[in-house]
């Protein structure tokens, strides 16, 4: 289980620091507008990403006899309910710019998903893997 929450936090540090980097060099370059949509769709994906290992993890630990599929599913539901009503708010109230909110949604998710391949590569090579 260590590996696993060391897997976890990696992943959630690694976006976390891509979604501030990417924010922190928008604003340097003066764009402001783009950089808090940027960093609040780093925010939500983030966020997205620790409600699925919570989701997950409960799902593991429960006994083999509780029904997974609707819990799965309820929880899938509330996961999009409150990533779409975050982004919904970010682009009517804060009037954040959406292809920045987009960039950061997927620059996160990019970044996130080239870390698990990469630890991947490197959990197969390893000798004694």
């Amino acid at each position: 289980m260590e590996a696993h929450d060391t897997f976890v936090k990696r992943t959630e540090w690694g976006a976390l620091i891509l979604g501030a980097a990417g924010g922190l060099v928008l604003a340097l370059l003066g764009y402001w507008g783009w950089a808090a949509g940027f960093v609040l769709g780093s925010a939500v994906s983030l966020g997205n990403f620790h409600l699925i290992v919570r989701g997950v993890s409960r799902l593991v630990a429960a006994p083999p006899e509780v029904s997974a599929g609707r819990r799965v599913w309820s929880g899938a539901a509330l996961r999009f309910l409150v990533a779409g009503a975050a982004l919904v708010l970010a682009v009517l109230v804060l009037r954040v710019n959406v292809l920045a909110l987009l960039a950061g949604l997927v620059v996160t998710q990019v970044g996130m998903l080239v870390y698990w391949l990469l630890a991947s590569l490197r959990t197969r090579t390893t000798p004694g893997a």
